[in-house]
């Protein structure tokens, strides 16, 4: 799109842009992307900054970060989240936290989670029937709820926190996609809506608050995530997290820990839903790496081309699709004086869709990732999971399910798109496919070792 024609959407009297953000957001910071580094728009009555060059969001994010707050979006948030990690302001605090609960996401500690992500992918996988149609978002979205609930919660008190999860956390995800967007006195009416949100939110927090008090009483240490924020201590005073901190951390790695990785995942079958020779790579490399024995922890380093599948479809989707960021002191930002309280917005969706930094920039290539060439992409222009100080602490967390689960479902399951079905891009609070239904197709190996199932043959479905 040429920035001599390309245009916003004409600002409307007290409300701005916000209306043409919230009608089609994709389009909207698309379009403000070919109009230059640093785009003016309006939300409300308020002046607001659309942030597109790699180089301006770096110095947001990480160069001139305590200048900058996290932004209305997250003040929105707050109310549900309370002060965990993603929504506790920047300072000591922040830093303070961050430090504490790093301990529950250690190298050593990932390498057990990702043996009970692979146990918990082996059994969805194995309730799959062959032939059988799935809405496979919602699949995957149970998957990653019963994930990490078990790597929160190890021991059998832990069940009924998994089991209140699947019933409150689509609630609870739904409300937070209609709040993060709408104005916020739409969220205080008494709709249907708003009353199941709460009912939901409130019956997370108690049975929250009712495992950490039995943790509490147990005094030892289960190997699980509520365990070592519970032991996690402050090298300089010694403090640990109170039980409504603890409590915030569990709530924000419920919901941050559930939906993204199921977006991610259901993009990625998505797009190998559309690629028969890039889901043959993946089928490839499981069957070279891992043969007949178990996934380890070991084998997840040798899963390249996953990796490089879970990568693209990062740059192409990333869950977190727009950030915000307001300033705390007057800022000088590409060349324009921002005072103190400028809402600034940042969107990795547009930016790692720019044609000037990705070349073919729409289409799917997993292989721009290859070693050789991934050198030629700006760092700050790939932040799907932010970066500086605020970036996402589950990172590694969210990158070993991913590859896990990808592999074992790959392992078992050839998964087709339902013929006829048009899948549309959501943006909400994350991305989201409007549906995803699948056909499952078991993997029989065959001669030369060539795969195909049952159903396939039956149907003669694509080959």
């Amino acid at each position: 799109m040429s920035s001599t024609t390309a245009r916003l959407p004409r600002a409307l009297p007290l409300l701005g842009h916000a209306v043409s953000l919230m009608r089609d957001p994709l389009a909207f910071v698309s379009t403000a992307r070919s109009l230059g580094p640093i785009v003016p728009i309006r939300l409300g009555p308020s002046a607001a900054y659309l942030v597109n060059d790699p180089a301006l969001v770096r110095q947001v994010l990480v160069g001139d970060a305590k200048r900058y707050a996290k932004g209305v979006q997250f003040d929105k948030l707050r109310p549900i989240l309370g002060n965990g990690l993603v929504t506790v302001p920047s300072g000591e605090e922040h830093r303070r936290n961050r430090r504490l609960v790093q301990s529950a996401f250690h190298h050593s500690r990932i390498a057990g989670y990702a043996m009970t992500m692979r146990d918990l992918a082996e059994a969805k996988a194995a309730s799959w029937r062959d032939g059988q149609q799935l809405a496979m978002d919602r699949e995957l979205t149970e998957l990653t709820m019963r994930v990490v609930g078990r790597t929160l919660f190890s021991t059998e008190l832990g069940d009924e926190v998994v089991e209140e999860v699947l019933r409150s956390m689509p609630t609870v995800l739904g409300g937070l996609t209609r709040r993060s967007l709408g104005p916020a006195v739409l969220d205080r009416l008494p709709t249907a809506s708003n009353r199941r949100f709460d009912q939901a939110n409130r019956r997370l927090r108690d049975v929250v608050d009712r495992i950490i008090g039995d943790y509490r009483r147990l005094a030892a240490d289960h190997g699980d995530m509520v365990s070592m924020l519970m032991l996690a201590r402050d090298a300089d005073t010694g403090e640990g997290l109170s039980d409504a901190q603890i409590r915030d951390e569990i709530i924000t790695m419920l919901i941050a820990g559930t939906e993204t990785t199921a977006l991610v995942l259901s993009w990625v079958l998505y797009e190998l839903g559309r690629r028969p020779d890039l889901e043959t790579l993946l089928h490839a490399e499981v069957e070279t790496v891992l043969g007949a024995d178990e996934l380890s922890f070991e084998s997840i380093g040798r899963l390249a081309f996953t990796r490089r599948l879970v990568s693209e479809t990062l740059r192409l989707y990333p869950p977190g699709w727009l950030n915000t960021r307001r300033t705390t002191e007057r800022v000088t930002l590409g060349g324009v004086e921002l005072p103190a309280g400028t809402s600034i917005l940042i969107s990795p969706y547009s930016m790692q869709r720019d044609p000037a930094i990705y070349a073919d920039p729409d289409r799917f290539d997993p292989d721009r990732w290859l070693p050789e060439r991934v050198a030629d992409i700006p760092r700050p222009a790939f932040i799907p999971f932010s970066a500086g100080a605020r970036q996402c602490i589950g990172e590694g967390f969210a990158w070993t399910e991913a590859v896990v689960v990808l592999a074992t479902i790959a392992r078992h399951w050839r998964l087709l798109p339902l013929p006829g079905t048009e899948i549309r891009t959501k943006a909400g609070a994350t991305l989201a496919p409007s549906e995803l239904p699948m056909v499952t197709l078991a993997r029989r190996p065959l001669v030369g070792g060539v795969t195909a199932s049952a159903a396939e043959r039956r149907t003669g479905a694509r080959s």
